[in-house]
């Protein structure tokens, strides 16, 4: 357990800022009446722009920022109580002065000293209710008056209800209780420190899982996943502060593991790090995980280094060390073991030996895993991401153990990010000039005549997206700290002190972050509070102190946690693919966004692979009502709209952003109305996305859900299965195939993917009823050679059951034949030929469609196959076929005339003295010699069949346009 009182100094000491804490003082009593002092506190209140409207009965579209002060409150929001040894309210605290500053600052004294019990409690929207001898009511923003200078945030409050849940649950302080009983000031330091500590993983970890804007702060506290990821947090810590002292070099020769994930548009890995210790050698192996479709986890050797023998280069260094003789060396955060004992090891950078005196101590305790929740070990932020693959309930089997080590430099080291080859990630900005680093500490500092009232004024540079700097040169080396309360509103939210001074050589500036500043920062990027500026290869560059024997923690897993850890982990427990409905209101905001998407999520997103996939794919959608659209994103940004396979005009514009979404603007001359994609899941036998989209229209945004395909260019195929195959000589079907058979074979060929079925509607074929203007007719892709084109024309008019139609083909003698035509049930297009002489019908259903053609699978009549005895034919027997078709324009169709056949020959008068051929006799031809008298004429030959191309799609060039060439 840490013993806060041991720890006190280390707590209360910096180099420059003095902190002050008198634990002489008699401490309040645990229970009764409080002994009378006053404090004065001041205390930050800083919550979500859609939290304090929703508490106001207000509504919020979307945020500007995670957190805007709060600076609309009066004494009447406040309340302070005493919890007792059990968690409960026993006493009220007297809040006697209220001064509010009007940034979301406000002073007020209190009848307490530092306390970790006594409470401070916010209602964003009336007094504050809660009734003696209870637990703390949830619903309201807390925190424990343990600091002269609080900041109260959502995850401060989450933090702290947490933890006094779990002390009335628990009816003890457990870890906090010699804290708790002594009230030393020291000690209380140190516990808020935890307590803040616990509270920027809840932030990191949580807050990007779920969307706060319109939820009252009840309503936040009463969601499960909230209540489950602040209660695991705790556990954790309470474990690990419970740990018993373990043999270092046992840990080292069996080695542990370190756990970590990635998310972002980069892609999505897991990683496995372990570090063993033989005696002579260092070992750390790196193993990961890359998500790559749906392949399940597997952890793959990725490197290993071994402290003997691995070399490394200037490639491979990640951060410097400044040395006692002035050099920046780089380091490779690699750790080997210089030396290991059973209560402590020594380490250094694998750039270091043990002459640098630049290594760290480590300690370490150890506590059993079994029976404990591998979420709650699994809630770091850089590893919770695991969770999603572990079933919530699933706990560690007997043998895991975990690892609380703490770190302590051996001495005080100075440590930069690797500036080389002109890296800018450490560089110091100017606030109003953020392209052009300072190069000079002089230019840090700012006349004390040249401070700025406002942040437009500040020549200062920003520690975090929300804290910027401002060093003054005054007799007091203040340092200004400005944070944004709203979205271009700024104020000083704390002061603290620089030192100019010497290290190795080189003169620095350093400065110690007030904790408070930490506790607000968005993205505070170093570990520690301590900081220096140094002037290093022509820029002002910010590096972190690591002060003598200070203090960091980390965990860690023995073998069998690992083990245990990745054999619960598989995407089989990720959700079943499905469109996830969850979220979908016509009342939205992008925090419910946020909130639906994270509920509908397995472990897909759009990352920046993806969308550069998705380019010139084609992403189809279908609806109840069959109404078929597409969208096509191209590589320029704009994207393309289809609505029943025709491009809508328009200027569209597409980006992907940081939070992995993809916007897409419908009219880029309206950019305020746009929708964001958020793809929830894959499924990757059929290329289907499960997306959640927010549709900002003016004043409103809705969050829906669609499901789409995913269609190659191109890739839009027939399905041949059971085709009957043509007879190009008999202009008759190859096999002869029933319709039974064809509706079959419509069945096995149709992509039909969660109830989205592709099928012929009205509005696909003819548009607005009653305008000619919009109808359609399927041009076939098979036949769609210039001059030899196949059309089925259909118009809207109306007469009976059936539309008027045409079938139209240019090729052979041409066909123009007036068909009637509707819609079956099932979204069959039927159509029958209108002239009996020549009798016909077809059915045709789609098969798939890729927004742009149709697929189709047809079964083909003709009544001459019927009435032909040598074929026998009956009525439901026809000829099963597919094809690729594409919607065009009715108007468009070409009128074709058909080629007539040429009149028949006049019979001729014979010459004077010959007998003409008797009646039903054919005239010899032409210079052919009548047979004799006696002689039997040859047997005239049958006729072989309709002359060519004038049979429907027979393939033949049209005979009657046969004409003998002309002998000069």
């Amino acid at each position: 357990m840490r013993s806060y009182l041991g720890y006190t100094l280390l707590a209360i000491s910096s180099l420059l800022l003095a902190a002050c804490g008198d634990s002489g003082k008699p401490a309040e009593p645990v229970t009764g009446t409080p002994v009378p002092v006053s404090t004065t506190f001041t205390v930050s209140v800083d919550a979500p722009d859609g939290m304090v409207l929703a508490a106001n009965q207000g509504f919020s579209l979307i945020s500007p920022a995670y957190a805007n002060a709060v600076k609309h409150l009066t004494e009447q929001n406040f309340a302070a109580v005493w919890l007792d040894d059990k968690g409960k309210i026993f006493e009220s605290i007297d809040i006697t002065r209220l001064e509010a500053k009007g940034d979301g600052n406000y002073v007020l004294d209190a009848g307490t000293r530092a306390r970790i019990n006594a409470v401070l409690l916010v209602d964003l929207d009336g007094v504050p209710e809660y009734t003696l001898g209870e637990s703390l009511p949830s619903g309201l923003l807390m925190t424990p008056l343990a600091t002269e200078r609080l900041a109260i945030s959502l995850e401060s409050s989450l933090t702290y209800y947490a933890l006094a849940q779990r002390v009335v649950a628990d009816e003890s302080w457990g870890v906090f209780t010699d804290v708790f009983e002594s009230g030393a000031q020291g000690a209380v330091a140190l516990a808020l420190e935890d307590i803040n500590k616990i509270a920027i993983d809840i932030r990191d970890t949580l807050f990007p899982k779920i969307g706060i804007q319109g939820l009252t702060l009840k309503d936040l506290m009463s969601l499960t996943i909230v209540q489950t990821m602040t209660e695991g947090r705790l556990e954790r810590f309470f474990t690990e502060q419970s740990a018993v002292a373990a043999n270092v070099l046992a840990i080292l020769n069996d080695g542990y593991w370190e756990i970590s994930a990635s998310e972002g548009n980069q892609g999505k890995a897991i990683f496995a790090d372990t570090t063993s210790y033989d005696g002579n050698e260092t070992t750390i192996s790196e193993f990961s995980w890359d998500k790559s479709g749906s392949e399940d986890i597997t952890l793959t050797e990725v490197f290993t280094y071994f402290s003997n023998s691995t070399s490394f280069g200037s490639d491979d260094i990640r951060s410097q060390v400044l040395t006692n003789q002035g050099i920046w060396l780089g380091l490779f955060d690699y750790l080997k073991v210089e030396f290991a004992t059973d209560k402590t090891a020594l380490l250094t950078d694998a750039a270091l030996n043990i002459n640098d005196e630049s290594g760290m101590t480590l300690e370490a305790r150890v506590y059993a895993l079994s029976g404990k929740k591998m979420h709650d070990f699994l809630s770091s932020k850089e590893n919770h991401y695991l969770t999603r693959y572990i079933e919530d309930e699933m706990t560690f089997g007997d043998g895991a153990s975990g690892f609380y080590f703490t770190w302590r430099p051996e001495k005080e080291t100075y440590l930069l990010c690797d500036n080389t080859n002109d890296k800018d990630t450490c560089r110091a900005y100017p606030y109003l000039t953020p392209d052009a680093g300072f190069t000079s500490l002089d230019d840090i500092k700012t006349p004390l005549f040249n401070v700025g009232i406002t942040i437009d004024q500040v020549n200062g540079f920003k520690l975090s997206d929300n804290i910027v700097a401002e060093f003054i040169g005054d007799d007091f080396f203040t340092v200004r700290y400005w944070s944004r309360i709203a979205a271009n509103e700024w104020t000083i939210q704390d002061t603290g002190v620089w030192a100019p001074t010497t290290v190795s050589g080189k003169p620095v500036i350093r400065f110690d972050v007030p904790d408070v500043i930490k506790q607000l920062a968005d993205d505070y990027a170093f570990n520690g509070r301590n900081l220096f500026l140094i002037e290093d290869r022509g820029f002002v560059n910010i590096g972190e102190v690591l002060l003598e024997r200070a203090e960091f923690n980390t965990s860690g897993f023995d073998n069998d946690a690992k083990a245990q850890i990745f054999a619960a982990a598989t995407r089989d427990n990720l959700p079943p693919f499905a469109e996830c409905a969850f979220g979908d209101t016509d009342l939205a905001n992008e925090g419910l966004f946020l909130n639906a998407v994270t509920e509908c999520g397995g472990d897909e997103r759009f990352t920046n692979q993806s969308v550069g996939d998705l380019t010139d794919k084609t992403l189809v959608q279908i609806s109840e009502e069959g109404e078929i659209t597409a969208h096509i994103l191209r590589s320029d940004n704009s994207w393309e709209h289809y609505r029943h396979t025709l491009r809508e005009t328009g200027s569209r514009a597409w980006s992907f952003t940081e939070q992995g979404y993809l916007k897409l603007i419908g009219n880029t001359n309206i950019e305020d109305e746009f929708d964001y994609w958020a793809l929830t899941s894959y499924e990757y036998q059929q290329n289907l996305l499960a997306i959640k989209v927010f549709s900002q229209q003016g004043q409103q945004a809705q969050i829906t859900s669609l499901m789409a395909r995913e269609y190659a260019p191109g890739s839009l195929a027939a399905c041949l299965d059971g085709d009957s195959g043509w007879d190009q000589t008999t202009a008759t079907p190859v096999v002869k195939e029933s319709l039974a058979n064809y509706n079959s074979q419509v069945q096995l060929c149709k992509q039909i993917w969660f109830g989205r079925n592709p099928i012929f509607t009205e509005a696909l074929l003819v548009g607005q009823s009653g305008d000619d203007r919009d109808d359609k007719a399927l041009s076939f892709a098979s036949d769609n050679q210039p001059g030899s084109a196949r059309y089925l024309k259909l118009s809207d008019t109306f007469q009976g059951e059936f539309f008027d139609g045409a079938y139209i083909d240019e090729s052979g003698c041409g066909f123009n034949i007036a068909i009637r035509w509707k819609i079956e049930e099932d979204g069959t297009l039927y159509y029958e030929s209108v002239d009996e002489s020549y009798p016909m019908n077809e059915r045709i259903q789609i098969t798939d469609t890729d927004g742009l053609k149709l697929a189709i699978k047809a079964f083909n009549h003709q009544g001459r196959w019927q009435t032909d005895e040598s074929l026998n034919y009956g009525s439901n027997e026809g000829e099963i076929w597919s094809d690729i078709v594409t919607l065009v324009d009715a108007s468009s169709v070409p009128n074709v005339v058909p080629t007539e056949p040429p009149p028949p020959v006049e019979e001729e008068t014979p010459p004077e003295g010959e007998t003409p051929p008797a009646e039903g006799e054919t005239p010899p031809p032409e210079g052919e010699t009548p047979p004799a008298e006696g002689e039997t004429p040859p047997a005239e030959e049958e006729p072989a069949g309709p002359p060519a191309g004038t049979i429907l799609n027979d393939g033949e060039v049209c005979a009657f346009d046969v004409t003998e060439e002309q002998t000069p």
